[in-house]
């Protein structure tokens, strides 16, 4: 053990002592390793900030009586719109001065008093909220803290009004509650699993290729040990220890990387996302795999490389032509891969979970790390039957053919960003047909519905007279909506309004008060189990979510069939009547007041929501036609942003560990390079033979990548029974990304190839 400690103390030694070209190499070591360390570090985050926003919201929840006493909060939820952002919040008023107080507040506020988010407050303060403004004109007295919040971009509200009813019921009378574990559905479940493989195993494959820069000249370095005596084993042991301390310098600046890019985080919004600071923290025990598995990957992978290097006191072996390579071995892990995935199939299409997320897990690592362990193969393969062409593009290729592993690892990282890419962009185009509802068509975009809390009549008609003020209205019906049942599990639906009202609903051939109709809608009568109403039936009538005392029946009107007008949709069935025959029923159902807007005026919808907002939380506003998400579709959309931004961060990842790795590259050439300046070759050929040299590597990277990531996503839709579906589109941008990608670090690197073949670079020490 003694003799181990000092070889790698040894070896880091010689690496700080080797004078600049040692430190910079070590710079770039540290840079490389640093950034993959850092991403690392916020991916070890994740499960944090998912822990403390549940906390938040658990510890926000109300906490309801059924029977009020003593002082409580009375609140009304509401919800708004502003150009495609949700506000939510709160209307309250305590019902004494020992109310519980809303999380986040310092207080209650009083009546015509109001607590923003800070997201919130900017945005009501700033010009792009001069519209939002008119919807609230209560004062802003103060903010609602991180503890009110799930993230800095929330955009929430606290405010007083006296005019909120005392509903015992529903009286709030503490706030606090236990966090609810959240079970996903089996296909989120397994896209989350691939998102983090896929987006996460780049990340230690950019740590490992980083580990192995100036490989040739640590070696040179190492032979000049043989000569003054050391054993191959020591060598070994000593080129551990340089190793282990780029390792070392990448963990102290992946930390100093990811501290301090965290300071600035609540003000970055990636893709919708946003995360408090204090959320931000890796957890401690992947904290500790992070430190502990990096250095022990350096120490690794330098082993490794060296098996193939015989470091003698002349010379290095390695720098003879190599032995080619063989095939079958490295084919072993996307063989395995595939057969582990197999083996899962339709364990993830039903309601429940009936594979393995281990054997999953492990099937994809496979079938990645397939990807830089046989693109060696191909890329020696390939470059090796390439003959002739320009000098620039001779060059390159014989670079390519004297040394290709080199170029080979350094595009692999890019390849397996690639191929996991390709896989999760395909499974979520498969997916989201599953999932997402679909809005409605751009011809319902110029109706928009106003439902009322209050269903009494004089409250609809003080909401068509707001609103038919408003910029951009053209009409607004006022409309009831009644709920009956034919059956113990058979409900039914009812629409009231004028003749002038329903004709905006359905296509009617006649209409006088005293009609009755029947919308069918084709795609909701092939949805529903229930049979159609018929004439004459006898009904019982729901109000308030209460069903009616049994005395009190309706019989179901003569009526006509009509359907919906062409270029317009309706997400449902039912009658639609007119107010002379619902006459003698109590005023009961829902409320609302449909409006027809042109939809050319910009910020129509905006303008109809301010004309109801003195009415504050007694009206809500939607346009006709959408629905809101289901938390199904809800948390599929976070997925895909989560991923799309994690995506997002891998791509730069891979861009500036490929810089790192060029400009080295020129660095270790230095000399050859100057020399075929000196020789007369122009500085522009030089420039485009290194373009070749990322570019053809990088061309059959993709070509792998692209398969690779094709049958991936086979495996993983037949995994989740869905339809096979390769986001061709989506493949194309990915790709040309990459190729871009190529290119801007080429010329990133033209300055340090300027310096390497300047007349210093010839200088022999």
């Amino acid at each position: 053990m003694r003799r181990w400690v000092a070889d790698l103390a040894l070896g880091v030694r010689l690496a700080l002592g080797g004078g600049r070209t040692s430190w910079v190499r070590l710079a770039l070591t540290g840079a490389g390793i640093g950034i993959g360390v850092a991403v690392l570090f916020a991916a070890a985050s994740m499960t944090n900030v998912l822990a403390e926003r549940a906390e938040r919201q658990a510890a926000a929840s109300p906490v309801t009586a059924g029977s009020a006493s003593g002082d409580v909060l009375y609140s009304r939820f509401w919800n708004t719109e502003y150009r495609g952002e949700s506000i939510v919040g709160r209307f309250v008023r305590a019902g004494g001065p020992g109310a519980p107080v809303p999380p986040g507040a310092s207080r209650v506020p009083g009546d015509g008093e109001m607590f923003a988010s800070p997201a919130l407050a900017e945005l009501l303060a700033s010009p792009e909220g001069e519209l939002l403004r008119e919807r609230f004109p209560q004062r802003v007295v103060g903010t609602v803290g991180q503890a009110g919040l799930n993230a800095p971009s929330d955009l929430t509200f606290y405010i007083g009004d006296a005019s909120v009813a005392e509903d015992d019921a529903d009286a709030i009378t503490g706030y606090g509650g236990e966090a609810q574990e959240r079970t996903l559905d089996p296909m989120l479940t397994l896209l989350v699993i691939v998102g983090v493989v896929a987006l996460l195993f780049p990340v230690l494959v950019f740590v490992g290729i980083s580990t192995r820069l100036a490989g040739a000249e640590r070696d040179r370095r190492l032979a000049a040990l043989r000569l003054v005596g050391a054993g191959a084993q020591r060598v070994r042991r000593i080129a551990a220890g340089e190793a282990l301390l780029g390792a070392v310098v990448g963990l102290a600046v992946g930390a100093a990387v990811f501290f301090t890019a965290r300071q600035f985080v609540e003000s970055v919004q990636l893709l919708g996302l946003s995360v408090f600071v204090s959320d931000l923290t890796p957890a401690p025990a992947m904290a500790v795999l992070i430190v502990v598995l990096v250095p022990v990957m350096a120490v690794v992978t330098s082993v490794v490389a060296m098996r193939r290097t015989v470091v003698e006191p002349l010379g290095v072996v390695r720098r003879t032509k190599p032995v080619r390579r063989v095939l079958w071995w490295r084919v072993v892990p996307i063989a395995l891969g595939a057969a582990l995935l197999l083996t899962q199939a339709g364990g993830f299409g039903g309601t429940e979970i009936i594979g393995s997320t281990e054997i999953v897990i492990a099937g994809v690592i496979l079938l990645l790390l397939g990807i830089p362990v046989l693109l060696p193969w191909v890329v020696e393969r390939a470059v090796g039957r390439l003959r002739g062409g320009a000098p620039s593009w001779q060059l390159a290729i014989r670079r390519l053919q004297l040394e290709s592993g080199t170029a080979a690892r350094v595009v692999g990282g890019v390849a397996v960003v690639l191929a996991g890419g390709i896989a999760l962009q395909s499974v979520m185009a498969s997916t989201q047909s599953a999932v997402v509802v679909r809005l409605a068509p751009d011809a319902d975009r110029g109706r928009i519905v106003v439902n009322v809390a209050d269903s009494a009549p004089e409250v609809t008609e003080q909401v068509v007279g707001l609103v038919s003020r408003a910029d951009g209205v053209t009409r607004a019906h006022p409309l009831r909506s009644l709920a009956f049942k034919t059956g113990p599990r058979d409900y039914h639906s009812a629409t009231v309004g004028t003749c002038e009202a329903l004709r905006a609903q359905a296509e009617l051939p006649d209409c006088r008060d005293g009609d009755a109709f029947y919308l069918e809608n084709p795609a909701a009568m092939r949805s529903s189990e229930f049979a159609k109403v018929e004439a004459g039936q006898q009904v019982s009538m729901f109000a308030d979510d209460q069903e009616q005392e049994p005395s009190l029946k309706w019989t179901v009107p003569a009526f006509t069939d009509v359907r919906v007008p062409e270029g317009m949709t309706s997400h449902r069935s039912g009658l639609l009547l007119t107010p002379s025959v619902v006459e003698d029923l109590p005023v009961v159902g829902e409320a609302s007041v449909h409006v027809v807007v042109d939809r050319d005026r910009p910020d129509v919808g905006e303008h109809v929501r301010n004309a109801v907002a003195p009415l504050t939380w007694r009206t809500i506003v939607s346009y006709f036609g959408e629905v809101d998400p289901s938390e199904r579709v809800q948390e599929f959309e976070s997925i895909r942003q989560a991923l799309l931004a994690g995506s997002l961060i891998t791509l730069l990842l891979a861009g500036a560990s490929l810089l790192v790795l060029a400009l080295e590259q020129v660095r270790e050439r230095r000399r050859p390079l100057a020399v075929l300046a000196a020789s007369g070759v122009p500085r522009g050929a030089l420039g485009r033979s290194l373009l070749w040299q990322n570019a053809v590597p990088l061309l059959l990277a993709m070509v792998v990548a692209i398969g690779v990531g094709g049958a991936l996503a086979v495996l993983l839709l037949r995994i989740i029974s869905r339809p096979i579906v390769l986001d061709w589109p989506g493949i194309a941008v990915l790709s040309g990304a990459a190729a871009l990608m190529v290119v801007i670090v080429t010329l990133l690197s033209l300055p340090s190839l300027r310096r390497a073949t300047g007349a210093l670079g010839l200088r022999s020490e």
